[in-house]
């Protein structure tokens, strides 16, 4: 009679051959703007594409005044490619067209919009007024620092301060919509946004979570 242990390990060993023979899933490919050096020397990394650009809005001009820490260069460089999506979108008719036309329990509007029409909230976020400096310059200004949790926390901020802190343990495997997200969520924190800190039925329709989603949408979908 064939051994039953002996059985088993034949099993588990065919299980192993068969695993070890499935091909290596590629990275997913991120596309490139105009400016960026295409790079298709790594196998692993699908062939470039470019961008689908939106179309500006006329009268937006908001731009990026950004300090980054702790970062290393592969790191700083996939930041500063969220960020070069981030100014595109943030300026794009397409971004206005989705904050104007946000909806929360069937009106146009946002939960915790401290007040203001989703027309406001787009002007306030074009302004780039931040709380701790109220001066409309048409710039975001923030200090990002770069750490490591083994938690739940993607990242977070504090009123008194400039800075954003970012959760490697989410940002090394983010897209560049997710971490131009994450970015635009803090950030609107500066302009005096809040949300509920527990998962509430209407946190995900804030400001915060609700600018972050279109930003991550619009630049994903580039």
């Amino acid at each position: 009679m064939f051994n039953k242990n002996l059985q088993v390990q034949i099993i588990l060993l065919i299980s192993l051959i068969f695993v070890s023979c499935d091909p290596v899933p590629k990275v997913g490919s991120v596309c490139d703007l105009p400016q960026e050096e295409i790079n298709q020397n790594n196998s692993d990394i699908e062939p470039s594409r470019e961008c689908s650009i939106p179309e500006r809005e006329p009268s937006a001009n908001l731009e990026m005044n950004i300090s980054l820490k702790d970062f290393n260069p592969d790191q700083e460089a996939k930041m500063r490619k969220a960020v070069e999506r981030l100014l595109i979108v943030i300026n794009s008719k397409e971004f206005k067209t989705r904050v104007l036309n946000h909806q929360y329990n069937n009106e146009f509007a946002f939960a915790n919009n401290n007040g203001q029409t989703n027309e406001e909230i787009y002007n306030t976020i074009m302004e780039g007024a931040e709380s701790l400096n109220s001066e409309v310059d048409q710039e975001i200004d923030i200090d990002v620092t770069l750490y490591y949790k083994n938690n739940s926390t993607v990242g977070y901020t504090y009123p008194n301060t400039p800075n954003i802190w970012v959760n490697n343990k989410f940002f090394s495997t983010f897209s560049l919509g997710k971490v131009a997200a994450n970015l635009t969520h803090e950030w609107t924190h500066k302009l005096g946004y809040e949300h509920d800190f527990n998962s509430t039925t209407k946190r995900s329709f804030s400001v915060s979570y609700g600018v972050g989603k279109i930003m991550q949408e619009l630049v994903d979908s580039m």
